[in-house]
């Protein structure tokens, strides 16, 4: 099944732009993926009762040639080799990458929830969506993801560290081990 998907990335310790990158990177790498998009990297303000560092958060979206559990095992194995540690939930983590939308798919189960059960509530989540697709509807909600942005409270802050544009050369550059996953 080849369906468009949006994955959110995320990382606020060590260097949050290079593992940012690295983890888009280690995504494309995987023959079922296709790029279709990529969004800013912005600076963004933890949605956290825990204290901790601002994160480096950005989305992309690709073509995806599998079903979304086979994509989350991708996602979690990237996690897992750049050195994801599920240790303080809600806390810091060097990688977090998420399913955000899956085509027009709704899914509720244990282990997978699409659409992102807080996407409609995060701005480091919705921005980034929104500019690589302005016209993006939730598919439980069926309402476009402009529409909750006036909703979210002033303390998530984002702004902009970098472009899409120079996001894309940073990870042309970036070298890594090709995951096993």
């Amino acid at each position: 099944m080849d369906e468009r998907v949006f994955i959110g990335v995320g990382s606020n310790m060590g260097d949050g732009v290079r593992h940012c990158a690295e983890a888009v990177g280690r995504t494309l790498r995987d023959g079922r993926t296709r790029l279709l998009g990529i969004s800013s990297f912005y600076a963004t303000s933890p949605v956290s009762p825990i204290l901790q560092d601002d994160f480096v958060n950005c989305v992309f979206s690709i073509l995806w040639d599998g079903s979304p559990p086979d994509l989350l095992l991708l996602l979690n194995g990237i996690e897992s080799d750049m050195g994801r540690k599920r240790t303080i939930p809600s806390g810091p983590r060097v990688i977090d990458l998420d399913i955000l939308l899956f085509g027009a798919i709704v899914i509720s189960t244990p282990s997978l929830i699409i659409p992102h059960p807080e996407l409609h509530r995060r701005r480091f989540v919705l921005v980034p969506c929104i500019e690589i697709d302005p016209s993006l509807l939730h598919p439980a909600l069926k309402q476009p993801l402009t529409s909750f942005l006036a909703g979210i409270d002033s303390s998530q802050t984002i702004s902009i560290l970098m472009g899409a544009t120079e996001v894309m050369g940073l990870i042309s550059t970036i070298p890594f081990a090709k995951s096993s996953h």
